[in-house]
């Protein structure tokens, strides 16, 4: 339909209505009258530069970006997603690793984005405007070897940089996306990767015996009404689960995002616990695991984001 394809135009940038109309290769008036009817619902915003030229944007106060990695830990997102889709138009968008992911966040190309804890608050230390706003899931990661020593491969700054730093006869190698890390490992480039769900199980790894957070649900600045109501309905998801059948239905929907057979996302599932808590400890632990320094008011990182009962 046109008013999907003007949206996935704007949600990449903004542009003249007379460049939407020639990418469209649709006609003038059929063009306005579909702006016309985005901006009354309030989705999009025209404004007027110089005396001809009219230049159209998404309402981002309306709409969602979204970002997350590749993987099946973020099924509930997915589900939100799913469940709003009829309310708040989003874009989403899928990521190698993490550093790429909140750098488009922190550049305002993102609104939300999924990532480990540990990067977002690297990412913290450079822009304060960066916080978590909700948990995802706890575990979901191990290691996959051919031999007790050597190289061990992994992206940095992430759950699973923590967890490979624990085998002492291992030797760090970083990786960008967890293709290049399973390429590397099937030509004997390394002996080992520390890797995450659902590539773990279809690679035959050892489950990790961490419990620690994973991933976070990232926000820079302002909330806005749609990710208010995006997190409205996902911590109701997190509360209330994923019923097997839910499962198949999310597990379909992932298969064409992260690009993994259904099958391998659904049995995958079992091994994250998900949450929307957060735990200071688990926090504290982590940045010290890192080396980097927890600056003076921590708990302000992750002030808006559910807590762990004490």
């Amino acid at each position: 339909m046109l008013r999907e394809r003007v949206l996935e135009l704007l949600f990449e940038e903004e542009l003249t209505q007379k460049e939407l109309t020639s990418r469209l290769n649709s006609s003038r008036s059929r063009v306005s009258e579909v702006l016309s009817l985005l901006e009354r619902k309030g989705l999009i915003v025209r404004r007027k530069v110089g005396q001809r030229t009219v230049v159209v944007s998404i309402n981002h106060d309306r709409t969602l970006r979204v970002g997350i990695l590749r993987s099946s830990e973020y099924a509930h997102i997915v589900s939100t997603l799913h469940d709003i889709e009829e309310k708040i138009p989003f874009r989403l968008k899928i990521y190698d690793n993490s550093l790429e992911a909140l750098k488009e966040l922190m550049m305002g190309n993102e609104d939300i984005i999924a990532s480990p804890l540990i990067s977002g608050y690297f990412f913290f230390l450079i822009d304060r405007n960066i916080r978590p706003v909700a948990g995802v899931a706890r575990g979901g990661g191990g290691i996959i070897k051919r031999a007790s020593r050597g190289k061990i491969g992994t992206t940095p700054l992430s759950t699973m940089d923590k967890e490979s730093r624990e085998f002492s006869d291992y030797r760090q190698v970083y990786f960008k996306s967890i293709e290049d890390i399973l390429r590397a490992y099937r030509k004997g480039e390394i002996e080992a990767a520390q890797i995450w769900e659902p590539f773990l199980s279809m690679n035959g790894g050892e489950k990790s015996a961490s419990k620690g957070m994973c991933c976070c649900i990232f926000s820079s600045g302002k909330r806005s009404k749609s990710l208010s109501e995006f997190l409205r309905v996902y911590l109701e998801s997190v509360e209330r689960g994923l019923p097997d059948d839910r499962k198949m239905e999310i597990s379909k929907l992932m298969r064409d995002v992260i690009g993994v057979r259904e099958e391998h996302i659904m049995r995958s599932m079992g091994s994250y616990d998900f949450t929307a808590a957060v735990s200071l400890k688990d926090l504290e632990e982590q940045i010290s695991s890192f080396g980097l320094p927890a600056v003076k008011g921590v708990e302000n990182f992750i002030e808006r984001c559910p807590k762990v009962p004490l």
